[in-house]
């Protein structure tokens, strides 16, 4: 019934992802144009240690920017992310105490799918818009995170857990390993399966999706499982970066970058246009602007300025080549 739904909606002008596809290529040629500018100024900018040290530390941002992607695309929104880090990284890292580096990180990614079906639940069979339902999950996952922790964090753990933050595959990072197993599984997924199909076509035009047997509800909660899934996953990386469990690690400034990088790529906040790769280049785009910034010795808050202005642009843009 999906590939049929899609079948008959190219006349729909909501389901046209041309305008995200220019906004990818304008991105792409800034990104290049900035690296230049900035290679120029810094030339530490460029080597290959900085730019690794960079696709590591962007890793934990892009898992939280896809799962954010997969969200906006049905023209929802996630603000509980940030809190959501803080508790995966604690409830990791009291499983990796208990149970060892392979069990911590299966509590953890489980912890992290059955939040996202939690969230998604309400949300589809309760029909309560998903910036309510993220932001009551903002509150709650913050409160639980610190009734378990207390506010302390779990240090030293055990093993070889923080592999996955700090470990090496030959030259490359392996956070940036995972990085591109990750993007290229989810591109598939939204280009080439009916569930990516359906969510296209939920966020383009709901109605006209139901009319066409999509399952919305299904869809829905299946979105917010693989959101809460790749938040945990991002978790991970950062814990594992840490070798310990921060009740504080996930935070506001998070959760802004995430958004920021979905937006930034050329996903629509009203739903029905964007990619994967278009979030992939918003992550690189923030994650070495802001390094580039930060090598040149801006000041932080000008920093954030600078960030916020950049989101503005973006989505103007993005809606006058969307239109």
């Amino acid at each position: 019934m999906g590939r049929s739904a899609i079948r008959i909606e190219p006349k729909l002008p909501v389901l046209s992802f041309r305008g995200g596809l220019n906004l990818q290529l304008l991105l792409f040629i800034l990104l290049v144009i900035m690296g230049i500018v900035f290679s120029v100024i810094v030339p530490a900018f460029a080597t290959g240690g900085n730019v690794l040290n960079v696709l590591r530390q962007s890793s934990s941002l892009f898992m939280l920017a896809c799962g954010q992607t997969l969200v906006i695309l049905l023209a929802g929104i996630d603000l509980s992310q940030g809190s959501l880090v803080g508790l995966i990284s604690v409830v990791t890292a009291l499983s990796v105490v208990k149970f060892g580096a392979g069990g911590g990180i299966a509590v953890g990614l489980l912890a992290g799918a059955g939040t996202g079906f939690i969230s998604g639940l309400i949300i589809a069979k309760g029909k309560v818009q998903s910036f309510i339902v993220s932001l009551g999950m903002l509150f709650t996952l913050f409160g639980v995170t610190f009734l378990i922790s207390s506010g302390n964090p779990i240090l030293d753990l055990p093993g070889g857990f923080s592999f996955i933050g700090r470990g090496m595959a030959g030259p490359i990072p392996f956070p940036v390993i995972l990085l591109a197993i990750v993007a290229v599984v989810f591109h598939l997924l939204l280009k080439q399966t009916p569930l990516g199909r359906n969510i296209y076509a939920i966020g383009g035009n709901e109605e006209a999706a139901r009319l066409s047997g999509v399952s919305i509800d299904k869809t829905r909660l299946l979105a917010w499982i693989l959101n809460g899934l790749l938040v945990a996953l991002g978790s991970l990386i950062l814990t594992g970066r840490l070798n310990s469990g921060q009740p504080w690690l996930g935070g506001f400034p998070l959760l802004l970058e995430s958004i920021a990088a979905t937006v930034i790529g050329g996903t629509s906040l009203s739903g029905g246009r964007g990619s994967m790769l278009g979030t992939l280049i918003g992550v690189l785009f923030i994650s070495f602007l802001v390094n580039g910034l930060t090598l040149i010795g801006m000041n932080q808050f000008v920093r954030e300025i600078a960030l916020g202005a950049i989101i503005v642009i973006a989505i103007a843009v993005g809606s006058r080549i969307g239109r």
